[in-house]
């Protein structure tokens, strides 16, 4: 894995695989999570498959974990009375950590915990698009 990438994360519209919980632990993994690489004018929209948004000492206060897949609109990561729509890849925080992921079906994903991470798939490959 690249020690440093150029890549930011962006919640909305990214597309999540599979969410599992198990002991205290959340793990949301992207089949297409919405990234930004570059920097300035040499900016890129696509997306990134395999990237996974981990979550420790985690407890869900809102959701139905098995719905919990699809289609990201309008999430929010908070860290520390913090709000992020986007953060770098790859990225780890810990402290405070309040996550609101609403999903296009409708289901909202609501959790805490003590950290975070946000870690790039082990053969990280950025598509600008997944179109046909």
């Amino acid at each position: 894995m690249p020690l440093a990438m150029d890549w930011t994360f962006e919640f909305q519209g990214s597309e999540v695989q599979w969410t599992e919980v198990s002991g205290g632990q959340v793990c949301l993994r992207f089949s297409a999570a919405a990234v930004r690489q570059g920097l300035g004018a040499a900016l890129e929209d696509g997306h990134v498959k395999g990237l996974e948004l981990r979550f420790t000492q985690a407890v869900l206060t809102g959701g139905d974990q098995p719905l919990c897949m699809g289609a990201l609109s309008n999430s929010t990561l908070t860290i520390d009375g913090v709000a992020h729509r986007h953060i770098p890849v790859p990225f780890t925080a810990s402290g405070e950590v309040r996550a609101e992921l609403h999903f296009r079906s409708g289901t909202i994903l609501s959790l805490s915990s003590t950290g975070v991470q946000c870690l790039p798939p082990a053969a990280p490959h950025f598509q600008v698009s997944y179109a046909c």
